[in-house]
């Protein structure tokens, strides 16, 4: 006795199953190009001087940061945007009156912010403030950037903690959450 199929093949469920594990990676091979092409690279600062004077340029402010014995505690209220800062630095070190903070998303320029951070009256214990305020207030994980100018700069990594430590080549870590 042999058995003989009455349904045409289009009506069949193994000829569509293999027929959908090569259209279902055409799909999402068409997706991931529309995806590359709808966002922009925004990990690669450029500039017009090239992206290794840069960098040279940034390595030279932080050991500028080391040199003058740097460091900051920033805090972040991240519901309303509010900044204050306290610099420390070597005793004959002259301190800026305006700092400038950059805060930048890891993949996503659109998210970066920045502020500049004015002098305040000193706090209770001596150490010199800055004090500034986000329109938008800072949300996700961001790299922090504090700067005078292209002098020294201090670096850092926020993580909606309340307050971080900003100093010496870069190195962070929570205060407070």
């Amino acid at each position: 006795m042999q058995r003989e199929d009455t349904l045409p093949w289009y009506r069949q469920f193994w000829p569509w199953f293999i027929i959908a594990l090569p259209a279902s990676a055409v799909v999402a091979g068409l997706f991931t190009v529309w995806l590359s092409m709808q966002t922009g690279d925004s990990l690669v600062i450029q500039s017009r001087d090239g992206i290794n004077v840069v960098t040279e340029r940034n390595l030279a402010a932080e050991k500028e940061a080391d040199k003058l014995g740097l460091s900051a505690t920033l805090h972040i209220q991240a519901e309303t945007g509010a900044v204050q800062l306290t610099l420390s630095a070597l005793p004959d070190v002259q301190l800026p009156q305006s700092l400038e903070l950059r805060m930048r998303h890891p993949t996503m320029a659109s998210r970066d912010a920045g502020i500049e951070l004015l002098r305040a009256m000193p706090g209770a214990d001596g150490q010199a403030m800055w004090a500034g305020h986000f329109t938008t207030p800072p949300r996700d994980r961001l790299y922090v950037t504090l700067s005078s100018g292209d002098s020294w700069r201090l670096t850092g990594e926020w993580n909606g903690e309340s307050a971080i430590e900003l100093g010496q080549s870069g190195r962070s870590g929570d205060v407070t959450n």
